[in-house]
């Protein structure tokens, strides 16, 4: 009988599970933060002792692994809504069957003698190059599966964001832009760089005075965030805010997002369009 050492549990789950919300943000155009991803892969760690019970039954283990896989995602994904959350769940515990399925695999058919699994639970004592190599191949075919799907046409679709403030509502004509891999370090959210024109009836009056000239020091900075990015002509900070709400339509049809509003100094550069976003928003 092998002896199972719970460090080493523990850290492995925590580790796989971390990549396992990554896949499942990657499929769904989620984004999370650091410490959300933090805190779902410190629940999966935790769940991972289930190793240690007698074998249970198949039904029971599934009921386990779906109130397990709901716990995860709202950790680490939040809750937005019940549509949302159960379209999450449900890509968070098929990932998470592929994974258990390949452990299943792996144990009947190549290393019975040096592998545990039970209750849909995998140990093993591997170099930790060799799962860190792993994990990240596999997010990487995940990514690049990912990119193919989202490669249909949605370069040259006409997009109009409709974004909606305390203070109203402000239509922008947008376009679609790979580069634009800003985000919120805290908050995971992407960032949609917009006109400060086409957006002043509807951005907070601080955003307002920081781009008048006013010192930012002399300005209530709450509700903002400020980020280092760069543009083409060079190094800066984006003054970002979060909308109530952001809905992204094209060809009739629309989809509601999270991000954050951001402006630069520079602006942008083109009259033919009013914001710029990541496609991998929609």
């Amino acid at each position: 009988m092998r002896v199972i050492y719970i460090d080493i549990l523990l850290f492995l789950n925590f580790y796989i599970t971390y990549f396992l919300i990554a896949g499942t943000c990657c499929f769904t155009h989620r984004h999370s933060g650091v410490l959300k991803r933090v805190t779902g892969s410190a629940a999966g760690a935790l769940s991972s002792l289930v190793i240690l019970l007698p074998a249970l039954p198949v039904f029971l283990n599934l009921l386990i692994k779906l109130a397990i896989s709901s716990v995860i995602v709202l950790f680490s994904m939040g809750y937005g809504g019940i549509k949302t959350f159960l379209k999450n769940s449900a890509v968070f515990f098929v990932i998470n069957c592929v994974y258990a399925g390949i452990m299943l695999a792996l144990w009947l058919f190549c290393a019975p003698m040096e592998m545990i699994y039970n209750n849909g639970v995998s140990y093993f004592e591997l170099p930790i190059f060799v799962i860190i190599l792993a994990t990240a191949a596999a997010y990487i075919i995940l990514r690049v599966i990912r990119r193919i799907l989202d490669s249909k046409n949605i370069l040259d679709k006409k997009y109009v964001i409709e974004i909606t403030s305390d203070k109203g509502t402000a239509e922008l004509n947008a376009i679609p832009d790979s580069g634009n891999k800003l985000t919120d370090f805290f908050s995971g959210l992407p960032v949609i760089f917009c006109s400060t024109e086409k957006c002043r009836d509807i951005c907070p009056d601080t955003i307002i005075k920081i781009f008048s000239g006013e010192n930012p020091e002399r300005v209530d900075l709450k509700g903002i965030r400020i980020i280092p990015c760069h543009t083409v002509s060079g190094s800066g900070t984006a003054v970002c805010f979060k909308p109530k709400k952001i809905v992204i339509k094209t060809d009739g049809t629309q989809k509601e997002t999270d991000a954050l509003i951001g402006f630069t100094k520079d602006g942008l550069n083109s009259g033919e369009f009013d914001a710029v976003f990541n496609p991998n928003i929609l």
